[in-house]
């Protein structure tokens, strides 16, 4: 079943009220002194590999999700699976508080290159977008996430995790294979008001 734009805007809709009724703070890092220095670092530490932190990247730091310049021109489906990611985040800082995010991210087991603590992260909340974009678009769109992940776990988006694409494709097909075994519900917002 493919959702109308109208129901995919009512169900982004419906995450944000859900994120806000936590507490969870959506906005934008052009509004963030902080995250004009996160930019500024990542693209000295990644020789400028990364430089598309304010303009492309969504950025979770506790209850915070910080948006890249141009969120509001990305359709609602787009959106939504996005926060739906960013929402894995926000639980696991309240798991494993700042301190621990921030070890476990960044410093596990090496600063930068062998990033084990900042690969299993993200592999988290990577099987929440494929989940919620095969509930969102179906089977086919989520089959045809592999190739991004891919080159988002092997480039300087993650400042190179150093992990064999291989191996992050391995983790893909075992959840799709699962997913094909045990199909999540399709989505639907509710009814209007």
């Amino acid at each position: 079943m493919v959702l109308e734009r109208d129901a995919i805007e009512r169900l982004y809709r419906e995450l944000c009220e859900s994120l806000a009724s936590e507490g969870i703070i959506v906005l934008s890092k052009a509004e963030s002194r902080f995250s004009k220095l996160i930019d500024g670092a990542l693209r000295v530490i990644t020789f400028g590999g990364q430089a598309r932190f304010m303009t492309e990247f969504v950025t979770t730091l506790g209850k915070r999700i910080y948006t890249p310049t141009n969120w509001d021109s990305h359709p609602p489906g787009d959106r939504y699976l996005i926060l739906r990611h960013e929402a894995v985040h926000v639980r696991q800082f309240k798991r494993w508080t700042w301190p621990g995010m921030t070890l476990v991210y960044l410093l596990l087991p090496l600063p930068m290159g062998l990033a084990g603590g900042r690969t299993w992260l993200e592999w988290e909340a990577y099987r929440e977008t494929i989940t919620a974009t095969w509930q969102l678009y179906g089977e086919a769109a989520a089959r045809g996430l592999e190739d991004h992940i891919a080159e988002r776990f092997t480039s300087a988006d993650y400042a190179w995790m150093w992990l064999p694409g291989r191996q992050v494709r391995r983790w893909i097909a075992r959840l799709l294979a699962d997913l094909e075994r045990n199909p999540p519900p399709p989505l639907s917002p509710s009814p209007s008001r």
